[in-house]
C-alpha cells in the first residue's frame, strides 16, 4: 500500500494530484527503495512545491515531474559537486546509474497508469550541436533509460533554425499546448546541447461535472476583490477532509479520474489570503498526515470548482539556484565532463512551459522543459590580416632567435 501511495506522487507532482485510496497515508513512511519509481515520485513532490512558491504572481501551472526528469537527464552528464548539487535537487542520492533507473520506472508507472480512458504520455530527446563528439556512456544511458534519443541540429551556424525544430518537436509532444517552450534568445551560437522533457495528459472525471449545473459565482481574489466566474458543482462520496491549524489550515478533497488512478487534489485554505502559508508549510511529505484520524477519508462531499484555463512560461534557474543547484550555472567550474569529456559546458539556463484547462468533462494538461547547456565563450578569431604580395617588397632571412639576418633583398619585377 505505502508502495503505491509514494508512486503516485510522480504523478501528483505533474498535476499537484494524487490517486485515491480507500485507505489514506499513514505518518509513517519509510525511504523509498533506491533505483524505483517510488524514489522518483518522493523526489517530484519534494520539487512540486519548491517551484510552484518560487513561480511568482498569478496561476501557477508547472510539471515537477517534467523538470525532475530533465534534470536526471542533466545529473547523467554531470560529475563532482555539479552532479551532488543536482542530485541534492531531485532529492535522491548522488548516483547516476541509480537515477537513471527510477527514471525508467517513473515512465514505466505513468504508462500503467494511464490506462484505456486516459492519454498520458512521457517523451525525452537530446539536441547536440552538429559535428560535436559526446561521451558514449552519456548518450548510451540516455538513451537507455530515458528514452532520449539524439537530435543534431546548428546551434552554432543556425540557433533560429535549431531553436524552431526543438520547439516542433515539443508542441508534437504536447497536442500543440507547448508551441514555443524555447523563447527568442535562448538558443545562441554557443548554445552545445538542449535536453528536453514533454508530458501530456488528458483526462475524464470518473464522474463529469453537468454542465447543466455551472452557473456564474464570486471567486474572491487575494486581495479582497471579487471576480464572477463559472463554477462546476457535484456532489458524492470522495476522500477528503481538513487539515493544519490556525493559519495553516486547509481543506482537502480528492476528485478522481476515470479508472481511479489518478486524482486531482485541492487544498482550499482556511482563509482567503491564507494561500501563502498553507504553501510554506507544503513538504515533500506532504500528504503523510492525512489520515482518519486527522478528518481526511472518503465522505460525503457538496463540491463547488471554479473553471479555468492557464499557461505559465517560467525561467527556473534563479530557483533552482536557491534549492542548491549552483556549480552547473557557473562557466569555468560546472563539472559537466560526463556529456563531452571536456570541462567547457555549463548549464545557461533551464526553461519551462506549462498549460491546464479544467472543464466539466476532465483535465487537459501539458509541460515541457528544456536544460540549455552552452559552451564557454571562446576567444573571438582576429578578421584574416590580407597579405598580397603583388607589388613591389622587400624579403628578408632571419635566425629568429637572435634576429640575424641570413638573406635579404627586394621585388620589384618577379618576371
Amino acid at each position: 500500500m505505502i508502495r503505491s501511495l509514494v508512486r503516485v506522487s510522480a504523478v501528483l507532482g505533474l498535476l499537484s494530484a494524487a490517486a485515491v485510496h480507500a485507505d489514506p497515508p499513514t505518518i509513517s513512511v519509510p525511504p523509498p527503495p533506491p533505483g524505483s519509481a517510488v524514489e522518483a515520485a518522493t523526489g517530484t513532490a519534494k520539487l512540486s512545491w519548491e517551484l510552484v512558491r518560487a513561480s511568482g504572481d498569478g496561476n501557477a501551472i508547472l510539471s515537477p515531474a517534467s523538470v525532475w526528469e530533465a534534470l536526471a537527464m542533466t545529473h547523467a552528464g554531470a560529475k563532482g559537486e555539479t552532479a551532488a548539487e543536482i542530485a541534492g535537487v531531485l532529492g535522491v542520492a548522488d548516483d547516476r546509474e541509480q537515477i537513471a533507473a527510477a527514471a525508467a520506472e517513473l515512465r514505466k508507472l505513468l504508462a500503467e497508469a494511464k490506462g484505456d480512458t486516459i492519454k498520458l504520455d512521457v517523451a525525452n530527446r537530446i539536441w547536440a550541436q552538429r559535428g560535436k563528439a559526446l561521451e558514449a556512456g552519456f548518450t548510451d544511458l540516455l538513451e537507455e533509460k530515458f528514452g532520449a534519443a539524439a537530435g543534431i541540429v546548428d546551434f552554432a551556424g543556425q540557433p533560429e533554425d535549431a531553436r524552431r525544430e526543438i520547439n516542433a518537436w515539443v508542441g508534437e509532444h504536447t497536442a500543440e499546448k507547448i508551441p514555443e517552450l524555447l523563447k527568442s534568445g535562448t538558443i545562441t551560437p554557443l548554445t552545445r546541447l538542449v535536453l528536453t522533457n514533454a508530458i501530456y495528459m488528458k483526462a475524464p472525471w470518473a464522474t463529469p461535472f453537468q454542465k447543466s449545473a455551472t452557473r456564474p459565482e464570486a471567486f474572491t481574489l487575494t486581495g479582497g476583490d471579487k471576480a464572477e466566474v463559472p463554477f462546476m458543482h457535484a456532489s458524492g462520496k470522495m476522500v477528503a477532509g481538513t487539515v493544519g491549524e490556525g493559519d495553516a489550515a486547509a481543506t482537502v478533497c480528492e476528485i478522481p479520474y476515470a479508472g481511479g488512478r489518478l486524482a486531482m487534489v485541492l487544498v482550499v485554505p482556511a482563509k482567503i489570503g491564507g494561500l501563502g502559508t498553507v504553501l510554506g508549510g507544503m513538504k515533500g511529505d506532504w500528504r503523510a498526515s492525512w489520515n482518519p484520524a486527522g478528518g481526511v477519508r472518503q465522505r460525503p462531499v457538496i463540491l463547488s470548482l471554479p473553471k479555468w484555463t492557464a499557461r505559465k512560461p517560467l525561467s527556473l534557474s534563479a530557483a533552482l539556484k536557491a534549492l542548491g543547484m549552483k556549480q552547473a550555472f557557473v562557466a569555468g567550474e560546472a563539472d559537466l565532463s560526463g556529456m563531452d569529456g571536456s570541462r567547457d559546458l555549463f548549464v545557461s539556463d533551464v526553461v519551462h512551459e506549462g498549460f491546464v484547462e479544467v472543464s466539466e468533462e476532465g483535465t487537459e494538461a501539458a509541460a515541457a522543459t528544456g536544460v540549455i547547456v552552452a559552451t564557454r565563450a571562446a576567444v573571438i578569431p582576429e578578421e584574416p590580416l590580407a597579405v598580397k604580395a603583388d607589388h613591389p617588397f622587400a624579403w628578408a632571412v632571419v635566425e629568429r632567435g637572435t634576429g640575424a639576418v641570413l638573406f635579404a633583398g627586394t621585388v620589384t619585377d618577379p618576371r
